[in-house]
């Protein structure tokens, strides 16, 4: 791939990820109650932690792209040719399914917002229902899936003349939407709108003690929910292969970033919280993952009202945002996974501006179909459970590469202690919020996750066995450092 950028335009290549706090804080704030900002806080520690030890992963494949867990498969890989393609599955599912939801509310926006009396907002058909063989699995076509298609034919447009030029595009809509958001945040803050009352009782809902099993249940569904948001920054080292100067700007990329995108985790949920108060943060379209429903509220109460369609617009920019950070990782991910003999091999091909344009048919095709679906909760649950896996995967991969590949040079090196006892530690934190967490956010969360990773079995058999004829690509062996018999 051609390296092009540096730490300035992956930071705003991965911007997408800070607004993405907004459609978590209602169903947050719904499982735990006022302690929901400390669930944010811990999180966010737990997030900017591990973030040190994907910049150790990163810095070992510099001319590697695609995340975290392209690194972290080559640990594993030595335990069992299946464990490879797991942990990038999952990591390419987590990425990818996030499109269809962002994409989803941009389009509901649209719809409502600027479509409500026209034609478009009462058309609908249904193509296939098979809720009879599996519930709630109907495919479907209506004016909010044909906006949000749109939407994801516009991010993919963007991003196909090259990474530097989607940057550049990044940049621009940080700008129109990310101000207004942080000063929505920020401003109450510096005026006295925060109530402190709001934040009492200070207790998980439903409860009477801190030392109940239901509270700690109830902490851990939100620090399920809350690693999927507040882990994101770790996009950053999807680009390393791209960077002009990887020794440098991966470290930068990360840190500044994950610093950044901490600040907005912590302070957009206080704020919201602190002025608006739980009543208002657990309003049903909240929860529901519509923004609009708390931010206009918020701005009405900073600034003064009507201004209900700008603030819209700008949630719309935000969202488009939100869709080209995780189109432009998880398309790196499809497409370094296959030259790496995991998954389909025509998705190994790039444009003429470098960028990996049949991977990012393939998010289209496949974030198209999860949007005929009407974006039923499982898709996020299955997002959750497979990140969180992943995520335990590759905190560890740190550790089992510095035994593997020990002279192996790094730009950069976590410190012995985070490596050996905090990856290992964290990575347990974060398969017990799978073990305990999974089912508060829905009861059947933990299987819709295992039975997305599963999909990946008969996919790694095809392009290993069949096509690959049981042996690794001349350049995976090379680059992952394995033998034709592994």
């Amino acid at each position: 791939m051609k390296r092009t950028i540096d730490w300035k335009e992956a930071f705003w290549l991965g911007a997408g990820v800070l607004p993405s706090i907004l459609v978590a804080i209602g169903a947050m704030a719904a499982i735990v109650g006022t302690p929901s900002i400390l669930v944010w806080t811990l999180s966010t520690a737990i997030g900017f932690m591990q973030l040190f030890l994907y910049a150790e992963l990163a810095a070992i494949f510099p001319n590697k792209t695609g995340g975290a867990s392209i690194y972290g498969a080559v640990a594993w890989l030595r335990y069992g040719k299946i464990f490879a393609p797991i942990n990038v599955w999952c990591y390419w599912i987590t990425w990818s399914g996030a499109l269809a939801v962002t994409a989803a509310l941009a389009g509901n926006y649209i719809v409502t917002a600027f479509l409500a009396d026209t034609p478009l907002a009462k058309f609908s058909i249904t193509l296939l229902d098979l809720s009879g063989i599996l519930p709630g699995i109907t495919f479907k076509l209506n004016g909010i899936i044909l906006c949000s298609a749109v939407i994801l034919l516009l991010a993919f447009y963007m991003q196909h003349r090259g990474i530097l030029q989607t940057a550049k595009i990044q940049f621009a809509l940080a700008l129109l939407s990310l101000i207004p958001l942080l000063l929505l945040a920020i401003v109450p803050l510096l005026t006295g709108k925060i109530n402190p009352a709001n934040f009492l009782p200070f207790i998980p809902q439903n409860t009477t003690s801190w030392l109940s099993g239901t509270a700690f249940t109830l902490m851990m569904g939100g620090l399920f929910i809350g690693g999927y948001i507040t882990y994101g920054a770790e996009i950053a080292v999807c680009y390393v292969s791209e960077f002009k100067d990887p020794v440098k700007d991966t470290l930068k990329a990360i840190i500044v970033l994950g610093a950044v995108a901490a600040a907005c985790f912590i302070i957009f949920p206080f704020t919201f919280l602190g002025v608006l108060g739980m009543s208002n943060i657990t309003d049903p379209a909240f929860i529901g993952g519509d923004p609009q429903a708390a931010v206009v509220k918020l701005a009405e109460v900073t600034f003064g009202g009507g201004s209900g369609k700008l603030l819209t617009l700008m949630l719309i920019l935000a969202l488009i945002l939100g869709i080209v950070t995780p189109m432009s990782g998880s398309s790196r991910t499809l497409y370094q996974a296959s030259i790496d003999g995991l998954f389909p091999k025509f998705l190994s091909k790039l444009n003429k501006h470098g960028a990996p344009t049949r991977a990012m048919w393939a998010d289209l095709i496949f974030n198209m179909v999860l949007l005929s679906l009407g974006n039923p909760i499982f898709v996020i649950a299955a997002c959750n459970v497979a990140y969180l896996l992943c995520v335990f995967m590759n905190l560890n991969a740190v550790w089992m590469l510095r035994r593997q590949l020990p002279n192996q040079p790094r730009a950069f090196r976590a410190p012995d202690w985070l490596v050996y006892w905090g990856g290992p530690i964290l990575s347990l934190l974060n398969l017990s919020f799978i073990i305990f967490g999974a089912n508060v956010f829905d009861p059947n969360a933990l299987w819709y996750g295992l039975g997305a990773i599963a999909i990946i079995f008969p996919i790694f058999y095809y392009r290993h066995y069949i096509v690959d004829k049981g042996v690794w690509p001349e350049s995976a062996r090379k680059d992952l450092e394995i033998s034709e018999e592994t």
